[in-house]
């Protein structure tokens, strides 16, 4: 695996400044909430810092590169553009960086849509992406607040968030974020935490 610094290199190289702004404040997001939820530091580190590592690749050549990376999209993905560098960042993370550990890679490939029975890490690189310090969007604040309480009622919240975004844009949302909200619910009801 890449070092730290040479990861930085690479994405500094790659990544358009905003993105890579972002990718910092998902990074401190990350690392500031791990140790509340039981994940290793370097773990969500890694994970945020290589999470948009996808991100700049042409959008039209994305079946093209998906290939090169050997990443099968399925018919969500090959028909919204926006969830494909989710998956090929997984792939590029394991060829181009050098990430082997499946937590990480697993991470990065659900940072966008989510799925059900998410591990803390995985949960916390899809709400870190939401709550960076550059988001300036209303529900980024209620969800920063949130999280400092309920990881999984954060996570809920924020499925619903990033769906109703997808809908009022028109586009289709992947299966993967209705299975998550769904076990999400049906665990917190089962649990009694309605």
């Amino acid at each position: 695996m890449l070092s730290e610094e040479e990861m930085h290199k690479k994405l500094r190289a790659t990544q358009k400044e905003r993105r890579y702004f972002h990718t910092l404040g998902v990074v401190k997001e990350a690392v500031r909430l791990a140790p509340r939820y039981g994940v290793p530091v370097e773990k969500a580190k890694i994970a945020a810092l290589l999470h948009d590592c996808a991100k700049n690749f042409d959008e039209t050549r994305f079946n093209e590169i998906a290939a090169e990376y050997g990443v099968q999209l399925d018919e969500y993905a090959q028909k919204e553009p926006a969830l494909v560098h989710a998956f090929l960042g997984a792939a590029v993370a394991y060829r181009d960086y050098g990430v082997t550990d499946r937590e990480i890679l697993d991470a990065i490939y659900y940072h966008t849509t989510a799925r059900a029975n998410m591990t803390n890490l995985e949960k916390l690189i899809y709400i870190a992406d939401m709550i960076e310090p550059g988001r300036t969007i209303p529900q980024a604040e209620e969800l920063r607040k949130m999280v400092e309480v309920d990881l999984d009622a954060a996570l809920i919240y924020a499925i619903d968030c990033s769906i109703k975004h997808v809908i009022k844009k028109g586009r289709l949302i992947h299966p993967d974020s209705i299975y998550a909200r769904n076990y999400l619910i049906e665990r917190r009801d089962e649990l009694g935490d309605k």
